[in-house]
């Protein structure tokens, strides 16, 4: 009997070995999926092009602004910020951050609004870097690229820690 056994925990073991070797490689990638974006205007622009936060929670379809983002918008959250949210957490981890896209009257997407936690704290707006910009025909225009950007600030103090998305996403 213990013949028998011998094949079927080489096997096993060959099987172990080949799923350990597929996470390892995979770990690269699944850091990369739930970092933080880059919070600095230039970088997080060709970040934003890139659309590698559509692999991140998201709304459905967008939907018209509460506050004062022109037209629609639709969420999308990074893991550490949907994790938070989902555990009811009044203050969110540094590193979490919002992706707003941001929709115009024709339905096209016309720019983006970021949060993105710098610090543990959230120091009345100061821990978060903040970040806007639309695109229009001559070029793109930044509104917001700063940590504690006064405006954003005072809107979303009226979030959960400076985040206004409803949770859970619809």
């Amino acid at each position: 009997m213990v013949e028998r056994n011998r094949p079927e925990r080489r096997t096993n073991a060959i099987a172990a070995a080949v799923l350990g070797a597929v996470l390892v490689s995979a770990l690269p990638a699944l850091r990369a999926e739930t970092a933080a974006p880059p919070a600095s205007s230039k970088e997080l622009f060709e970040w934003l092009k890139t659309g590698s936060y559509k692999d991140w929670a998201r709304e459905i379809v967008p939907h018209p602004a509460a506050g004062a983002h022109p037209g629609g918008v639709r969420a999308n959250l990074n893991p550490a910020l949907e994790a938070s949210l989902k555990g009811g957490g009044q203050a969110h981890p540094a590193g979490a951050a919002a992706v707003l896209e941001l929709y115009g009257k024709s339905g096209a997407l016309h720019g983006w609004a970021v949060a993105i936690k710098t610090q543990a704290e959230s120091a009345g707006g100061q821990g978060w870097y903040w970040y806007e910009v639309l695109s229009v025909k001559d070029g793109n225009r930044t509104l917001a690229a700063d940590r504690g950007v006064a405006a954003c600030v005072e809107c979303h103090a009226q979030g959960r820690d400076f985040v206004m998305t409803p949770y859970p996403l619809k």
